[in-house]
């Protein structure tokens, strides 16, 4: 039975510096290092077929950490990157309140009254939606377990997807923690169907070390 599981990144220097990440390109810090090698031991006891990662430093350092404990190849897929917020990729929400102040104060990540604040340069909510849908249809014919490692922003648009909620009305609706899993199986439709989103019970206090 196919089954994917979306790996979000461990913490990144653009996570611990508050800023919009977007595509723009960060790594690892050390905590997020340690939250990719507790996800790595979890996967170690499963049966996975294959592992795929969003291109940008952040996922691909995370993946190499599972790709290595699992011992499988890594491949990429630029269709797992994080939605591109255009201008506001690097700016702190202080800063984005200074110097867009038309986007204040419906915010960035969620509409006010239905109406979306237009970023300088972001690549679209719908072109998005429909990558995310993309990205996760080419796996669904796929005998297996696939591990896929992503961002926050491509896991929520997959979860509205896959359930046919409205993203445009409330993206925000499937946060997810560092590291953490969620599931898509298919039933017997061959339809996706999520079993399990945000789960991060293998990080424990995040900052504990595995043992050596």
């Amino acid at each position: 039975m196919p089954q994917l599981l979306l790996i979000r990144h461990g913490e990144s220097e653009g996570n611990e510096a508050g800023i919009i990440q977007g595509q723009l390109d960060t790594g690892l810090t050390q905590l997020g290092r340690l939250q990719s090698r507790h996800v790595a031991e979890a996967l170690a006891s499963l049966e996975v077929a294959a592992i795929v990662s969003s291109p940008l430093r952040r996922a691909r350092d995370t993946a190499e950490a599972i790709a290595g404990r699992l011992n499988l190849a890594l491949s990429f897929d630029d269709d797992l990157m994080e939605y591109d917020y255009g201008k506001l990729s690097g700016l702190t929400r202080q800063q984005i309140r200074e110097r867009y102040p038309a986007l204040t104060p419906s915010g960035i990540l969620a509409p006010r009254d239905g109406t979306w604040p237009q970023i300088p340069g972001e690549e679209g909510r719908d072109a998005f939606l429909a990558r995310a849908a993309r990205a996760i249809e080419r796996h669904r014919g796929n005998d297996g377990r696939i591990v896929a490692v992503t961002h926050g922003g491509f896991i929520s648009a997959a979860c509205h997807t896959v359930l046919g909620l409205d993203y445009l009305g409330r993206p925000a609706r499937f946060r997810t923690a560092n590291c953490s899993i969620t599931e898509f199986v298919t039933d017997r439709a061959g339809n996706w169907v999520l079993r399990r989103h945000n789960d991060d019970c293998h990080i424990g206090a995040h900052t504990m070390p595995l043992e050596a």
